[in-house]
């Protein structure tokens, strides 16, 4: 419980930070630069998930076991991660283009490219985070976290001040420029904070980091997958439906840049929860009633905080709408609120899962909720009835 609160703590920040953040670049940017900015964000995440996905969690698995030469797994998760870099980073920019292509919007190309430094950056944050939470020390990835969003928050605003009018395509990649400048930052911390003395990285253990890790990063990468797809896929239905293309990008940017974070919210505490649940899932694997009573109350936290969120979506979802400046927001935020409990019980899963090690056992669900969603997508957005209240849907069938 206390590791969970000094998670929380960090995350409502971060959270508050965020929620701040997208009011102000609502403001500064347009909803359609946000969606210029959430279409290549989407392209990207495809690079930087096998590098963050399972890292964290596999690394905080194997330093929280019983006599664990901690050092020795830190030295094979950055071997591990600069593996995974060396070919995601080159990967990333020779695809680059052909994303931009798929995404029918060569103004992604910059913010795509800005993110290449991000995939080793963001996987060595991801492999320290776990090893620190293996060990039992939530307090510095916290504050690792903390000093990142700030960084990034204060950045970006600078830099959208500065380039007010620049093209669109540049504002949209300034955020990710700031995200770099971050990611630098709280590297740095974390060296500072976690020296390594000399050696050679275990190849027994990177192996086995990558066996953890892999299922999660395969069934992360489905759901990543489906984000690029619904990328390409989304604003095509929408012009399909009538729209035109630059009211499709500003309906995506609607639903990706506004509603989603909102309806992620319970991640502030839910999040720390999956965090903190696989460590403590993997040392009670020996005592089944324990391990069953902590699973029990770790899901039933889960619903009543998703659900106390859901409520207070549908209720207020005009006065956020207005804070945004969209009253569009107003709408699909009501509809898409039962989705703010799915995603808390979710992720509560998810670090169960990771902690009992039978993350393949997840991935067929990952997969056929993937397939649906894009069935149901296809099938209702080009509806100028329905239109983005089919993405809607189709994310609440799948979920």
């Amino acid at each position: 419980k206390k590791q969970a609160l000094t998670l929380t703590i960090a995350n409502g920040f971060t959270r508050g930070l965020g929620f701040f953040f997208r009011l102000m670049t609502a403001r500064l940017m347009g909803a359609e630069a946000i969606g210029v900015m959430e279409l290549s964000a989407s392209a990207a995440m495809l690079a930087l998930t096998p590098a963050t996905a399972g890292l964290p969690t596999a690394m905080s698995r194997v330093t929280a076991r019983p006599n664990a030469d901690q050092s020795a797994v830190l030295r094979a998760g950055l071997s591990l991660n600069r593996r995974i870099a060396l070919v995601m980073m080159p990967l990333l920019f020779l695809l680059a283009p052909g994303m931009a292509w798929l995404l029918s919007d060569f103004r992604t190309l910059p913010a795509i490219l800005i993110s290449i430094p991000a995939v080793f950056l963001l996987g060595c944050c991801a492999v320290y985070s776990g090893w620190f939470y293996g060990r039992g020390d939530m307090l510095t990835p916290a504050q690792c976290e903390c000093s990142e969003q700030i960084v990034r928050f204060v950045g970006s605003l600078v830099l959208l001040l500065i380039f007010t009018r620049s093209p669109l395509s540049v504002r949209a990649a300034l955020p990710g420029f700031a995200g770099i400048l971050a990611g630098i930052c709280v590297w740095m911390m974390f060296r500072r904070r976690a020296p390594l003395p000399p050696g050679v990285p275990s190849a027994d253990l990177r192996r086995e980091l990558l066996a953890l890790s892999a299922p999660t990063a395969v069934s992360r990468l489905c759901q990543t997958c489906l984000r690029m797809l619904t990328a390409v896929l989304l604003p095509l239905c929408l012009r399909q439906s009538g729209l035109t293309a630059s009211a499709a990008t500003a309906q995506f940017g609607l639903l990706n840049g506004m509603a989603m974070p909102l309806i992620m919210a319970p991640g502030i505490v839910t999040s720390a929860m999956c965090m903190v649940a696989a460590p403590a899932v993997s040392r009670q694997e020996s005592n089944r009633v324990r391990l069953k009573r902590t699973m029990r109350q770790l899901l039933l936290m889960a619903g009543l905080i998703g659900c106390l969120s859901s409520c207070v979506l549908f209720l207020f979802a005009q006065p956020i709408s207005m804070l945004y400046g969209e009253p569009a927001l107003t709408g699909v935020l009501m509809a898409l609120s039962p989705l703010s409990m799915l995603f808390a019980i979710q992720q509560v899963q998810f670090g169960l899962v990771t902690g009992l090690g039978v993350q393949r056992r997840a991935m067929p669900g990952t997969i056929v909720s993937s397939a649906l969603t894009l069935v149901v997508m296809s099938f209702l957005c080009p509806m100028p009835s329905v239109r983005i209240f089919g993405a809607v849907l189709a994310m609440l069938a799948g979920s």
